[in-house]
């Protein structure tokens, strides 16, 4: 009976993280964002309530089962997991970077693998196109560093996964 109440905890905590994550916010630049289509995050790496929204990601990843919800719901985590990176390094949060980097070409790869498994043509195509915009946004923020610096190297290792994986949709 000691998991009912333990239920009960994790569903409160996770209705309080959402109410309080409309409270934090930050300054992101609209218009790249708007351009790229990704979303204004709230709870950013970082943050206290940052682990309990991945949990909650990696909980409602598990109980999605149709194959066009899976798209979407790796879709929309790739531009999150950017929208994070773009957060980290315009904030200089350098202890977070590398874990950004890291979730970003991680959901990449798995978003590749679901179409290539599923082989939709179309969404293939217009996940190329996808790639080379995140690809020119990428360039953007790398170039916030010096030259073949580790944070420099962390983004183009993103910027690199972005083309392999490109290459393996065609």
């Amino acid at each position: 009976m000691k998991l009912i109440p333990k239920i009960t905890v994790l569903f409160l905590v996770a209705a309080l993280f959402f109410t309080m994550s409309v409270r934090l916010t930050h300054a992101v630049e609209v218009k790249q964002l708007k351009q790229l289509e990704l979303t204004k995050v709230t709870v950013n790496p970082g943050s206290f309530y940052y682990s309990f929204k991945r949990l909650f990601e990696k909980g409602k990843e598990k109980f999605i089962f149709s194959e066009e919800q899976k798209i979407s719901f790796y879709t929309s985590l790739l531009k999150v997991r950017l929208s994070e990176l773009d957060y980290v390094i315009s904030n200089k949060g350098l202890s977070e970077i590398q874990g950004s980097s890291e979730r970003f070409a991680y959901y990449a790869g798995v978003l590749t693998e679901e179409l290539i498994k599923q082989n939709k043509v179309n969404e293939k195509e217009n996940l190329i196109k996808e790639f080379g915009q995140y690809g020119k946004f990428l360039t953007g923020l790398r170039d916030k560093y010096p030259a073949n610096s580790s944070f420099w190297m962390l983004v183009q290792h993103d910027i690199n996964t972005l083309n392999i994986l490109s290459e393996r949709l065609k």
